[in-house]
């Protein structure tokens, strides 16, 4: 019984903490105009995720690892990154021919009170169960 409990506890925790890759399109586009592949590597999961190219918000709330951006318009593009409660800003040259890949250092999430809470509900319950 115990066993059965914490094994559905670990598996529902776990799925909750899955990260998915975020594949989404550059929104202005001019036609004719030569475009490319924006790959953006985050050095941990994180969440609150919000992009910006040139002012152009590209993503927001996102949980993700890392976001692939197409049709970005090819040269010199601000880049504007907030996560975890931290942002980055830089300049970037995206080219046409192959994809540009940027990692991006994310600070670490900070703790929030629910989760605190809910951890230390799971340590009790964990505790009674096995004592």
């Amino acid at each position: 019984m115990r066993n059965s409990v914490i094994a559905v506890l670990l598996v529902a925790w776990m799925t909750g903490c899955s990260v998915a890759d975020l594949h989404t399109r550059y929104p202005i586009v001019t036609p004719g105009q030569p475009t490319g592949t924006l790959v953006l590597l985050m050095s941990q999961p994180a969440d609150d995720v919000i992009v910006t190219l040139d002012g152009v918000l590209v993503t927001s709330d996102a949980h993700t690892q890392r976001i692939v951006v197409e049709g970005v318009p090819c040269g010199t593009v601000d880049l504007i990154v907030a996560a975890n409660s931290g942002d980055k800003e830089m300049k970037i040259w995206v080219g046409g021919d192959h994809a540009t890949t940027v990692p991006i250092g994310i600070p670490d999430a900070g703790v929030g009170f629910v989760k605190t809470l809910a951890g230390s509900l799971l340590t009790i319950l964990v505790y009674s169960l096995l004592h």
